[in-house]
């Protein structure tokens, strides 16, 4: 068992199973995309846009929520396909696949960024979207969620200069404060990063 299966190895889903208040402003009419989910942990946000009618996968590094992610999209009556995948692997997705590739709280090692972002940004066809919640290295002060280490938390503006090298026009990208209320992990007052980009 790696560090997320871990986690996820409880009865309850440790983020909720409620999507992401920011997935859910941007995604809230019905559609039908292609959608990938990276570090999807549980599937809450997948089972989401599965129910608005999109053609969902989810990819993480941990079977235990991909098998949450199963019985979650079951017990709602919709098809969410799953691959166990290390996102922070050179390409872990099929480039130009997908019409919007989403990344909530991608929690990776430092050294495995880069290639988190570039995996976020290539799997996406010319005209599709990228949207992300990803915290900021401010959210160290709130300790409400997320990592203990600064290190693999992100900066707005370096997170821009990265998304930038992959031909993406940003919508919006800024950090903001939040209150977020996601199962016991998140709770309260959060420092984040919420991006909207289009790809060229």
């Amino acid at each position: 068992m790696n560090h997320w299966d871990e986690k996820f190895d409880v009865e309850e889903y440790i983020y909720g199973t409620e999507p992401n208040a920011w997935i859910k402003s941007i995604f809230n009419k019905k559609g039908n995309m292609k959608v990938a989910l990276l570090a999807e942990g549980e599937g809450r946000n997948a089972v989401y846009m599965a129910k608005l009618g999109h053609d969902v996968t989810a990819y993480d590094l941990s079977q235990v929520g991909i098998d949450k992610t199963g019985k979650l999209a079951q017990s709602e009556g919709v098809a969410v396909k799953t691959n166990l995948q290390d996102i922070t692997e050179s390409d872990a997705l099929p480039k130009s696949e997908y019409d919007i590739s989403i990344n909530v709280f991608g929690h990776v090692l430092p050294e495995g960024k880069r290639e988190m972002v570039r995996n976020l940004a290539e799997c996406v066809k010319p005209g599709g979207y990228i949207v992300l919640e990803l915290y900021s290295k401010r959210q160290i002060e709130f300790q409400t969620g997320g990592p203990k280490d600064i290190h693999m938390m992100f900066d707005a503006a370096d997170l821009r200069r990265e998304l930038e090298k992959y031909h993406v026009e940003v919508i919006e990208l800024k950090e903001v404060i939040v209150r977020r209320s996601e199962g016991p992990m998140h709770q309260g007052k959060s420092a984040v990063i919420q991006g909207f980009l289009k790809k060229k």
